[in-house]
């Protein structure tokens, strides 16, 4: 199953400012110029888009300019900014859904170009058992509930990803929180059903009401069902169900969007080379235990070219693993004993409560 929920998003605040030369599409379906797609030319003092529409259809065609209120439009594309072929602060992941013995199994090596502090809290939120990652400097969050949902992200809003490392080390100076999408995260995992949780995923807004849903690659599942959201700030949300028994591997490349994301230069190659080595690894595995290590090994010479990112020339490296089996409702975690610090396992749940999910801290890298 595949959609771009377009309909619903004319309810959602959009998450950014409507410029001219901005990418614009009609997403009212019940307007004649419904589907209707064009380059932005003028916006009115009222509110209202003037674009020129690129595509055809029954009440339309290219070249023709239509104007129509904001509520209806959404941008899908918006000004392509050229990046320099070496950016040395750059954030960047693997995420992975495998099946392995009628188990779903999530995991993740978490990039950072900073050294993690990382805790590990088990808590109740909103009447239902969560267990997550918490980095403690940008507030990021990831993990599974009692329902044996999990969640994994990895970026493709790299304009804003490339700046994390250094928010997150002047948090404590200047009282900068970088990420609203920890909270969201969280919130996602909160819900009982998969259908809740993935509708939270697009739609929450948490703490900053225009910025709408978790950005990225993020892959939602249970014991049962499997899918992958992708979206950007500028590109509607397409939501994807993963095939059981087949291993699904995203790094930060779009996919459904190839526009997004990393599109050249060695960030690419590297995006492209991780996932590939990845999905191709990742099928020799035949138990949960294998995954992880698996995920840590060098495949090629280049360190920046494999899963796992040790020290290279780009200052970018692999800080943590996290593994979890949806089936057996349990979270692994290993870190990376030079690029992050463990700050422990926040156990936060009531006294004499009987935990459904189990943590494994596994022996650092």
């Amino acid at each position: 199953m595949e959609m771009k929920l377009e309909n619903n998003l004319l309810n959602v605040s959009k998450p950014y400012e409507f410029q001219p030369g901005d990418i614009v599409k009609n997403i009212n379906p019940t307007c004649t110029h419904y589907k209707s797609k064009g380059v932005l030319v003028y916006v009115h003092s009222n509110g209202d888009l003037t674009y020129k529409v690129l595509n055809s259809g029954p009440t339309y065609e290219p070249g023709d300019q239509l104007t129509k209120s904001s509520d209806q439009m959404i941008k899908t594309l918006g000004p392509v900014v050229p990046r320099p072929a070496f950016e040395s602060k750059i954030n960047e992941c693997v995420v992975a859904k495998v099946n392995l013995n009628n188990d779903t199994i999530l995991a993740k090596n978490r990039d950072r170009a900073y050294k993690a502090s990382i805790e590990v809290v088990h808590e109740i939120i909103n009447n239902v058992e969560v267990l997550y990652i918490h980095d403690t400097l940008t507030d990021w969050s990831e993990g599974i509930n009692e329902f044996g949902v999990g969640i994994v992200n990895s970026s493709l809003m790299v304009d804003f990803d490339e700046k994390e490392g250094d928010l997150a080390k002047d948090k404590g100076k200047k009282g900068i929180t970088p990420s609203f999408d920890g909270l969201k995260i969280r919130t996602a995992l909160s819900k009982t059903k998969l259908s809740e949780t993935i509708k939270s995923v697009v739609y929450f807004a948490g703490q900053d009401k225009s910025d709408v849903g978790v950005k990225g690659m993020t892959i939602v599942a249970n014991p049962k069902y499997a899918y992958v959201i992708e979206m950007t700030s500028k590109h509607l949300p397409v939501i994807k169900q993963l095939k059981d028994g087949e291993t699904t591997v995203r790094t930060n490349h779009g996919v459904e969007y190839p526009e997004t994301g990393y599109t050249g230069g060695t960030k690419r190659d590297s995006s492209v080379s991780r996932m590939n080595i990845a999905t191709d690894k990742l099928n020799t595995v035949n138990s949960d235990f294998e995954v992880l290590d698996a995920l840590s090994k060098q495949y090629t010479s280049d360190p920046f070219m494999n899963p796992y990112r040790r020290d290279n020339k780009y200052k970018m490296w692999t800080t943590s693993q996290c593994m979890m089996n949806l089936n057996k409702k349990t979270l692994s975690f290993r870190a990376d004993k030079s690029k992050a610090e463990f700050k422990g396992y926040i156990n936060k749940l009531p006294k004499g409560y009987t935990a459904k999910l189990t943590f494994m801290m596994l022996k650092s890298i």
